[in-house]
This record gives C-alpha cells, sequence and structure tokens, in this order.
C-alpha cells in the first residue's frame, strides 16, 4: 500500500512548521524565499500533493473557476480578471484569484492546492515557457482530469486550450507603422521569452524584413516586469551611442521603466523619439502613447466559456484548440516621422 504523505511529512523534512509548509503549497501569506526553496524541495522528494488530487475525489460540481496569472499588478492581468468574474458570474460560477509572481514553483503550488479544493476549471496564463520544463509527476496538473485553459501565454510543445491574440500579426502591424514614418533603428524592449513575446517579436523581424531593414540583437532588449532599476538599464542601453529613432515596447509593465529613463535624459515624445507600445491603460490615454490593444475583456469571455464547455468532456476528449482574436493599434501622437 502507498504511503499517505501528508503536509506534516513535508514540513519534517524541509525543516520548517506545519503553517510555513501550508502556505507555501497553498501559495498564501508571506514566506521567505529560502523557506519556500526548503518546502519545495521536500514536496518534490516526496511527490507530495494534495490527497483529493492524488486520489482523484472529483464529487459534484464546486461551481468554482481558479484563475492563476504571473501578476496582478500587470494592467493585462487586471482587465483579463474583471472579464472572467464577469463571465462567470453571468454563468453561475465563482473565482478564485492566484498569483504566482512569475514564478514555477508557486504555479505548481497554486495547481495543486485549487485542485485539491476541487475547482471546476482553471484559466491560467503560465510561467512554464516549454513542455520540458514540466517534471513528469506535475504532468497532470496541466493534462489531467481538471480542464485547463491557457490564456494569453501557451507553453511550448504541450498539447493545450489557448485563447490569445493575434500578437505576430498585430505586431507586424505595429512595426510596420514605424518603417512607414521612415523608422530604420527601432530599439524594442520586452519580458522574458514567453511565447506572447517570441510571437511578436516574430512579426516585428517579418516587418524589417519587408522593409530592407536590418533586425538588430543589440535593438533588442529584455528585462522583468517588476524591475524598474533593470527596465531603466536595458532602455538606456538601447538610447546609449547611435541609439534607435523609436522605442516599441512589447509589454506595457515596462512603459514606467522606459518613461522615467526619457524623463532622466530630458527627452521629450515625439520630438526626441517615438514610442509605440502594447496593451492599454489611462497612463497611455493620458499621454498620447500609440497602443496595440488586445481584444482582453473577449479573451476572459471565451476563456470561461471554453472551460465550462471542456468541463463536459473527458480528459482524452479536450485535445489542443488555439483560439486566436484580433488586437488592434490605437493610434495617438507618441509616433512621428523620422528625421
Amino acid at each position: 500500500m502507498e504511503q499517505n504523505i501528508t503536509i506534516t511529512d513535508v514540513a519534517k523534512l524541509a525543516g520548517v512548521s506545519r503553517a510555513t509548509a501550508g502556505r507555501v503549497v497553498g501559495g498564501y501569506g508571506n514566506v521567505s524565499e529560502k523557506s519556500r526553496e526548503k518546502v519545495m524541495q521536500a514536496v518534490e522528494a516526496l511527490n507530495y500533493r494534495p490527497n483529493l488530487v492524488a486520489q482523484g475525489l472529483r464529487g459534484q460540481s464546486t461551481k468554482t473557476i481558479a484563475v492563476i496569472l504571473g501578476s496582478i499588478k500587470n494592467n493585462y492581468c487586471n482587465k483579463l480578471i474583471y472579464a472572467v468574474e464577469k463571465e462567470a458570474q453571468k454563468q453561475g460560477y465563482n473565482v478564485i484569484v492566484c498569483n504566482t509572481h512569475e514564478n514555477v514553483a508557486q504555479e505548481i503550488g497554486h495547481l495543486q492546492n485549487m485542485y485539491g479544493r476541487q475547482v471546476d476549471g482553471v484559466i491560467l496564463m503560465s510561467t512554464v515557457k516549454k513542455e520540458e520544463e514540466i517534471r513528469e509527476q506535475y504532468r497532470e496538473l496541466y493534462q489531467g482530469s481538471v480542464p485547463v485553459v491557457f490564456v494569453d501565454r501557451r507553453i511550448r510543445g504541450l498539447d493545450s486550450r489557448v485563447i490569445q491574440s493575434n500578437n505576430a500579426e498585430a505586431s507586424y502591424q505595429a512595426a510596420r507603422y514605424l518603417l512607414e514614418l521612415g523608422h530604420r533603428k527601432i530599439g524594442v524592449l520586452a519580458t522574458d521569452d514567453y511565447s506572447t513575446v517570441n510571437e511578436r517579436i516574430k512579426g516585428y523581424k517579418r516587418a524589417l524584413e519587408e522593409y530592407g531593414a536590418e533586425y538588430r540583437e543589440d535593438l533588442v532588449m529584455f528585462a522583468a516586469h517588476n524591475d524598474k532599476e533593470k527596465i531603466r538599464e536595458k532602455t538606456a542601453e538601447l538610447l546609449n551611442g547611435e541609439g534607435p529613432t523609436a522605442l516599441y515596447v512589447l509589454n506595457n509593465s515596462l512603459c514606467i521603466g522606459v518613461l522615467m529613463e526619457l524623463k532622466k535624459r530630458q527627452m521629450h515624445i515625439p520630438k526626441d523619439i517615438s514610442l509605440l507600445v502594447w496593451d492599454d491603460e489611462e497612463l497611455n490615454e493620458l499621454l498620447d502613447i500609440t497602443t496595440v490593444v488586445q481584444p482582453i475583456e473577449a479573451i476572459g469571455k471565451a476563456a470561461v466559456q471554453e472551460l465550462i464547455a471542456q468541463k463536459e468532456k473527458a480528459p482524452g476528449e479536450q485535445g489542443e484548440k488555439r483560439e486566436v482574436l484580433e488586437a488592434s493599434i490605437v493610434f495617438r501622437k507618441s509616433c512621428r516621422k523620422a528625421d
């Protein structure tokens, strides 16, 4: 008979209290990074999972959907949560929101916790970039009996249900707009290499090729969305020397850091540099920043509907599906013709 591993066993092996182990696995409360690492190492060593998941005890519907996102500080995530809650309530479902802070271990902990709570499904913006990053013992969290609908990002190589914007095409149109204004040195700033970022860079490259402009790796920089100093540092790298005539920011969460660096240099938009960003918010409208706008409300609504539809199917019948919704560009006054 298989030994029943409990949270107490995890705490004992990690050398922390049961409450601390519970907070890490449950994904709530404040825990030091050192304690979190110890607990997750113990979880992996013991192959611990909440027993409701391990035993597959899924009874009647709890009428609850979990939304697991990278960062609720992100404007995209805030709008997505609103859209999901709106549609879920219409369908008679409650919503639990979990924040991973772009940490894979926390994502796994949240998935385990939500399955333990017997949620009817999960809407996931995953921090995992490719299938190989998912350890075998966690595979069922992503492809098990509980329906999972991925939004915005997809995990490369993993068969999944994904609802997202037409990143490559919209990015192509955005870069093409800058090229038509005469810009040939376009600096790009993006977060890590998630599928969305890669697709946007692909569209950017396509536009450059079409206009005979050179793709330069030194004009493409990456920075974490929550690291303002790194964002400013990377913006500075782009602007130093023979800098670009336009900046193309692929994630709106980076925009504040970019604006801070431009202010430090007393550079004005669009007089000194043109600026085009992804994802709209009030600041963009206030500063007249041209923006690629994603259909976030439609994505959230479609994710809930898809999740409910998948709940009626057996796991083997769910298969792979990719629904792509159209983004658009709101033209304002932050871009001008290159000198």
